[in-house]
């Protein structure tokens, strides 16, 4: 068997690639796997990544080509939250271009419901595939992806988008943000060093303070549940917890979110403190999506009582022991089973534990990277060992 290779085309913020590039890192070091980075792009994808009308959500696509004995297989991986798209405005948690495109496309927050009543999704359901979700990771190849500090995108072709609030933004704010990314990052190993940190926080629960005008009903009721939970938690002077909105000095929580207000936390600090919790309790997403603090919880093998997960149903399917923890939509049953998790702290480390070992050996970046790699075999109708993959 020739020896494989693959290429990631940098056009995405290295927030949203850097995880599957770590996995896709850890098997070069056991297989013979070549991985390069490119600014070029593909010509496969060009049409479909310079389309003008959809380049604003580029900044969560990560763009990939596998090749292996004389095929290659063009994929993406989409980290957007939403689950949804809306073609007419071209908005939405989907690149509809790069989905014609692409041989496969992996999606962070897959729903077959909301593919299945979507004609522009549903065309295209059989390479739409679930893949884990992410959180951010310091680089393995710094150097090539610091290339993207002296070659503007536009050189190439297309102007880089920064997130949803600022589309096709100029070179100098996706260089500060591209540097920014590359020197705070933790690695893998880092974080889950935290496993070990002495538990002395029963439950935690802080929060983004999120208030946008162009989604003010939704991000109001997101808030107003939020805000429930932390009400009913902070009238527990038994417990010792960590709770409260998080916000910039600049966007003060108003009225009486402020009341329940937590310092604003740096990516370390966050996690220093989310791992002394016995318990964490997990809100979805503004847009209903499973976010990295999902991922976070799982990796630090910490015990979460949460909502419902709307996206990624597999996830329950496979692990059970995630269908106990992430189901209840009431904050007076979330309250009520945090507090009951964290007054029998030997069921909150049991359950802790499992959910460390479904991330090693599931969710984390090298088994996502080798699920990805069996897919796209899978995709070719090839029927291949997973020995020549996975050890």
């Amino acid at each position: 068997m020739n020896s494989a290779s693959l290429t990631f085309y940098d056009t995405s913020r290295v927030y949203y690639s850097s995880y599957y590039l770590n996995g896709f890192n850890e098997l070069k070091n056991t297989r013979k796997l070549k991985i390069s980075i490119s600014n070029l792009l593909p010509r496969q994808l060009n049409a479909a990544i310079r389309n003008p009308e959809w380049q604003h959500s580029l900044f969560a696509m990560a763009l990939f080509k596998y090749q292996q004995d004389n095929k290659e297989w063009y994929f993406c991986i989409d980290t957007h939250d939403a689950n949804s798209v809306n073609a007419a405005n071209h908005t939405g948690g989907y690149h509809l271009p790069l989905l014609h495109s692409v041989d496969v496309y992996f999606k962070v927050n897959y729903n077959p419901n909301e593919i299945a009543q979507t004609p522009e999704l549903k065309i295209f359901q059989e390479k739409i595939c679930s893949i884990s979700q992410f959180f951010p990771l310091r680089p393995t190849s710094l150097l090539p992806l610091s290339r993207r500090l002296l070659l503007p995108p536009t050189l190439f072709g297309f102007r880089p988008s920064i997130d949803y609030t600022y589309p096709n933004f100029d070179y100098l704010l996706d260089a500060k943000h591209r540097l920014r990314d590359l020197n705070n990052f933790q690695s893998l190993e880092e974080i889950t060093a935290y496993r070990k940190t002495c538990k002395d926080i029963d439950i935690f629960f802080v929060t983004s303070f999120r208030h946008n005008p162009n989604y003010e009903a939704r991000h109001e009721a997101t808030m107003e549940r939020r805000y429930q939970v932390m009400k009913k938690l902070s009238c527990i002077p038994t417990l010792n917890n960590a709770i409260g909105f998080s916000s910039s000095s600049s966007k003060t929580p108003p009225d009486k979110f402020a009341k329940i207000a937590h310092r604003r936390l740096s990516q370390s600090d966050y996690l220093e403190t989310l791992a002394r919790a016995k318990v964490v309790i997990y809100t979805q997403g503004i847009k209903g999506c499973i976010s990295s603090k999902f991922g976070l919880a799982m990796a630090l093998g910490i015990a979460v009582i949460g909502e419902p997960l709307m996206n990624n149903p597999e996830l329950l399917t496979t692990h059970p022991h995630l269908r106990e923890q992430f189901r209840y939509t009431d904050p007076d049953e979330l309250v009520e089973h945090a507090i009951d998790l964290a007054i029998h702290p030997e069921k909150a480390r049991e359950i802790g534990a499992l959910n460390a070992a479904t991330f090693d050996n599931y969710l984390a970046p090298r088994p996502t990277a080798q699920y990805v790699l069996n897919t796209l075999f899978k995709f070719q109708g090839r029927s291949v060992s997973t020995a020549h993959i996975i050890d």
